[in-house]
C-alpha cells in the first residue's frame, strides 16, 4: 500500500525567500502524525504544497500513491482540511456553511455532521461574523471531517479551543484513526504530540531535522523549571551540574526568579530541588521552542533520521 503522503526532495521557494527545501517525507495509511516546528520553520508552506494550493519550485508530492495535481483535483474528495486560520463568508450561518461545503461531496450523513456538532459544543444558528476565533476554529473541525475523509490535515487544530472542547477532539480523533482515518497536523504544542501520534517530524528553517516514533522524541523528556530563592540569586551550580544544563536564567521583570530547562524526572527534579530554600518552583512541560533550542545545544539537530 502507497503511503497516504509522500513527499521527495520537495522544494519551494517565493522568490529568494526559502519556505522549504529537500523535504523528504512519507506518512503511512492509518497513522496520527504530528508535524512540529517553530514559527517560520516551513509547517504551512508544507501543507499547501501537499494540497496542491502552492506549486512546488522543485521535487514530488503525492497522496495514496497518485501524484497532486495544482489545485488538488480529484484527490480533494478524499482529504479534509483545516487551514491555521478561518475565513468564511460573514453573512451565512454556520449550518448554511457546513451544508454549502456538503454539496462539494457526493455523499454526506448528515447525522454524523449532527454528531459533529453536538461533540464539539457548536452552535450553528448563529452569522459567522458573531463567532469568536474559537468557534470559527470548531466550524472549520467540522467541516474537515463531515465527509469523512480518507486523510485530514490540520493546520494547529486546538488553537482558540477551550480545554473541555479540546480533550474532546482529540478523543474523537483517536476514535477516527481506529476507523482507519489518517491524521496530519501541525502543532506548537509538545504535550499534543506526546498524547496523540504515533510519529512526529520535525522541521526547522525549511528541512526536516528529525523523524522518529513519538516515544523517541528528542525533549520528550525535558522539564521546565522556574524557581524563587528564599536569598535571592542564581541557584548554586554544584546542585544542577548532573543535569549538565547552560547556567539557569533569570526570568525578566522577576528578580530573584530563575528558569531552566533539564532533562531527568519529575522526581529526581524534586529531590535535588529539594537541597534547596525555596520560596516558589514550578515544574512545567517545555515548549517547542525549548525542545528545539535543547537538540542544538547538545547537537542532535544535524538532520533527519
Amino acid at each position: 500500500m502507497p503511503p497516504a503522503i509522500e513527499t521527495r526532495a520537495l522544494t519551494k521557494y517565493y522568490g529568494r525567500v526559502r519556505g522549504v527545501e529537500d523535504l523528504n517525507l512519507e506518512v503511512e495509511e492509518g497513522e496520527i502524525f504530528g508535524f512540529i516546528g517553530p514559527n517560520g520553520a516551513g509547517k504551512t508552506t508544507t501543507i499547501r504544497t501537499l494540497l496542491g494550493l502552492l506549486r512546488p519550485t522543485s521535487g514530488q508530492v503525492a497522496l495514496f500513491g497518485r501524484p497532486v495535481p495544482p489545485g488538488g483535483g480529484s484527490l480533494l474528495a478524499e482529504v479534509g482540511y483545516l487551514p491555521g486560520e478561518v475565513a468564511y463568508y460573514p453573512d451565512m450561518t454556520g449550518r448554511e456553511l457546513l451544508q454549502y461545503a456538503a454539496g462539494f461531496y457526493p455523499k454526506v450523513d448528515r447525522r454524523w455532521v449532527e454528531q459533529l456538532i453536538e461533540r464539539l459544543q457548536f452552535d450553528p444558528s448563529r452569522p459567522i461574523r458573531s463567532y469568536s476565533f474559537g468557534n470559527r476554529k470548531k466550524l472549520g473541525i467540522i467541516q474537515a471531517l463531515l465527509h469523512r475523509p480518507r486523510l485530514v490535515i490540520l493546520d494547529e487544530p486546538s488553537s482558540g479551543l477551550d480545554p473541555l472542547v479540546r480533550a474532546e477532539l482529540f478523543a474523537l480523533l483517536r476514535e477516527l484513526n481506529r476507523e482507519g482515518m489518517t491524521i496530519f497536523f501541525s502543532t506548537h504544542v509538545l504535550e499534543e504530540v506526546d498524547r496523540l501520534c504515533h510519529r512526529v517530524a520535525m522541521i526547522r528553517d525549511g528541512r526536516l531535522i528529525h523523524v522518529s516514533p513519538v516515544e523517541d522524541l528528542p525533549g520528550r523528556h525535558l522539564r521546565v523549571v522556574t524557581v524563587r530563592l528564599a536569598g535571592g540569586g542564581p541557584p548554586p551550580d554544584a546542585v544542577l551540574a548532573r543535569w549538565g544544563h547552560p547556567r539557569p536564567e533569570e526570568v525578566p521583570g522577576k528578580p530573584g526568579t530563575y528558569r531552566m530547562v533539564v532533562r531527568a524526572p519529575v522526581n529526581e527534579v524534586t529531590r535535588v530541588l529539594a537541597q534547596l530554600d525555596l520560596e516558589e518552583l514550578t515544574i512545567t512541560d517545555p515548549s517547542i521552542e525549548d525542545v528545539f533550542l535543547a537538540m542544538y545545544r547538545s547537537g542532535q539537530g544535524g538532520g533527519a533520521s
